[in-house]
């Protein structure tokens, strides 16, 4: 069997350890005297509520969903000769082995794992007739342990249009990608573009050349060499690839036979991905809750070293510097007023100008397409009366209009999601310029040092929408329709169809209109929702400040032992930012202190 390419892999991290000092830093921090204990709180909750998508994706046929049973052990998803996997799959950790599905209209249905086929695969599930969101299996494999999520997609490029639009949908939820290709066909341009959008998205990939068993020695050195030429230079640097046999593996597996699972490669690549969840998976996730414990942690030394300098300056002076620092305040203010009607207003333009038009050529579409259909389905009912014939359009009818718009709304709330993000990552880092010009004029104004750390916004648009399909046809069209029933069918059928037609097309745009103020109302409440969490953030920062100053300058009016009493409790507290802020640079560095408790 071929070598994988070598690729250099960090120094081994105790991830547990780590995890565990930085839950016992935020236990900690929480206990300090004004400290934000409402981030604190969500950094515990992000920290304890760890998911890593690990995603199987290429093009159709590849073999993505064996190489997820070889990993499992078990035929667990369906795999075939045909472009099968049409639904996005999640298997994660269970006690036992079960499913369900996730339907667009958010209603959960349990599966049997035979049934999974029906739901996930073109030949049971056609078009996603069924509206189909996700399967989610649950199993006992050690590969799902710590929060991993092995995420099977539908392939790209077949005659499946909308398997690539759920494939590419799902790529900015992976975290990690076995990017999936084939020894016995040389790697596409489109597949090499496709690996280009994945690096944009996952921290990680891994190239699997699938289906070695195909292709005697000779050939399978052939293609690997330039499999690996193309990928290095579509990507630009090296990126593990690793020839394999899924199915080999998963019969080995099954059969218990260690020679013929050796024989399959895949021992390597499960190596490598062991080594990776080990060694790296869990490393910028903590980094990332880390450097915003860091920003807590700076705020909350900048205010008792603000309090402290309150104690043993004149009270004048600190009179004549926060009269100073409340005029700084008020620009930041107004500064902050201005971002919000901005935001607000790029938030109806992104409806205006992105949203609408978008809706409205999809109605226009709808309109010619369903006219088009009804066309079809009268030549395909052509034998039926008048009256069965009316019945037979408009189920239908409502039946193409339901899907159309549930596929189009599938797949805009997360085109809209992440046009709404970039907008408010925008707008935070204004707003956190401001701040941090408020912090460094701050620290100017009573000469204490303050260190900027980036921290992490933490908002999204408000998920899942209120839309409801609406048909109700009207007591007039009712009326009309049995005075065309009693006339002979010749003449009755082209006056059903001429109705049909116009009654689809009031459907759509009746539903065009029920969506579009569904997604005004959304993005209000989106908008109100990230300026509460925008303010909750910014305010935490500056309350920090206003309270350090007033609490020494109450202190400052009492007596000489109560000063120094409050003095000695802010020392106190200092040091203990110190050690908590000491321990945290050990666990981003990935070293930490011998003993946590220094």
């Amino acid at each position: 069997m071929t070598s994988p390419v070598p690729v250099e892999c960090p120094p081994a991290e105790d991830s547990p350890a780590r995890r565990a000092e930085l839950e016992r830093c935020l236990e900690e921090a929480e206990t300090l005297p004004g400290i934000d204990t409402a981030t604190c709180a969500w950094l515990k909750e992000k920290l304890s509520g760890d998911i890593f998508n690990l995603v199987a994706a290429g093009q159709f046929k590849r073999g993505k969903s064996t190489v997820i049973n070889a990993l499992l052990g078990e035929a667990l998803l369906p795999a075939g000769v045909v472009p099968l996997t049409s639904v996005v799959t999640i298997i994660q950790s269970g006690n036992s082995p079960s499913a369900r599905a996730i339907l667009r209209s958010g209603e959960e249905r349990p599966i049997a794992l035979a049934e999974i086929p029906a739901y996930v695969t073109e030949r049971g599930n056609p078009g996603n007739v069924k509206s189909v969101e996700r399967v989610l299996i649950e199993h006992p494999s050690p590969w799902l342990a710590d929060g991993v999520r092995l995420v099977d997609t539908p392939g790209i490029g077949s005659v499946y249009d909308h398997n690539t639009d759920e494939t590419h949908k799902y790529l900015p939820q992976a975290d990690a990608v076995l990017f999936i290709a084939s020894v016995d066909q040389p790697v596409a341009r489109a597949e090499l573009d496709f690996l280009r959008d994945i690096r944009r998205h996952a921290g990680k990939v891994f190239c699997l050349l699938n289906k070695t068993d195909y292709l005697r020695p000779e050939e399978l050195r052939e293609s690997v060499a330039f499999s690996v030429r193309a990928v290095r230079e579509a990507l630009g640097t090296p990126v593990p690839v690793f020839p394999v046999s899924a199915r080999m593996a998963l019969e080995g597996k099954l059969a218990g036979d260690s020679q013929f699972l050796a024989r399959s490669g895949f021992p390597e690549i499960e190596h490598v991905l062991r080594r990776f969840m080990a060694r790296e998976k869990t490393n910028a996730w903590l980094r990332s809750i880390g450097r915003s414990l860091e920003q807590i942690l700076s705020q909350t030394r900048f205010a008792l070293d603000l309090e402290a300098k309150v104690l043993r300056e004149p009270l004048e002076r600190i009179e004549a510097q926060l009269a100073l620092f409340r005029e700084e305040k008020h620009n930041a203010d107004r500064a902050r007023a201005d971002y919000h009607v901005l935001l607000e207003a790029d938030a109806r333009a992104l409806l205006k100008e992105d949203i609408e038009p978008k809706l409205e050529a999809f109605k226009q579409a709808q309109q010619g397409a369903i006219c088009a259909l009804t066309e079809r389905w009268t030549e395909e009912l052509r034998e039926l009366p008048a009256r069965r014939l009316q019945a037979a359009l408009q189920e239908r009818m409502v039946t193409a209009v339901r899907a159309a718009y549930d596929d189009w709304l599938a797949q805009e709330d997360v085109e809209i999601s992440n046009a709404f993000q970039r907008l408010c990552a925008r707008f935070w880092a204004s707003l956190q310029q401001s701040v941090d010009e408020l912090m460094r004029r701050s620290s100017e104004l009573f000469a204490i040092a303050f260190e900027r750390t980036d921290t992490e916004p933490r908002w999204t648009t408000e998920s899942g929408f209120y839309y409801k399909f609406w048909y109700e046809p009207t007591s007039l069209k009712i009326l009309s329709t049995s005075v065309v029933f009693a006339l002979p069918r010749r003449l009755a059928a082209p006056l059903v169809v001429r109705r049909s037609k116009a009654t689809a097309c009031e459907l759509i745009e009746v539903q065009a209109g029920r969506i579009r103020h569904d997604l005004e109302e959304r993005l209000k409440r989106s908008v109100q929702n990230a300026q509460r969490q925008m303010v909750r953030q910014i305010d935490a920062t500056v309350a920090g400040i206003e309270s350090a100053i007033a609490n020494g300058v109450a202190t400052r009016r009492q007596s000489a032992s109560e000063v120094a009493q409050r003095s000695a409790q802010l020392e106190d507290a200092r040091r203990r930012t110190e050690a908590i802020a000491a321990r945290l640079t050990g666990i981003l560095s990935g070293t930490s202190p011998d003993d946590p408790s220094d």
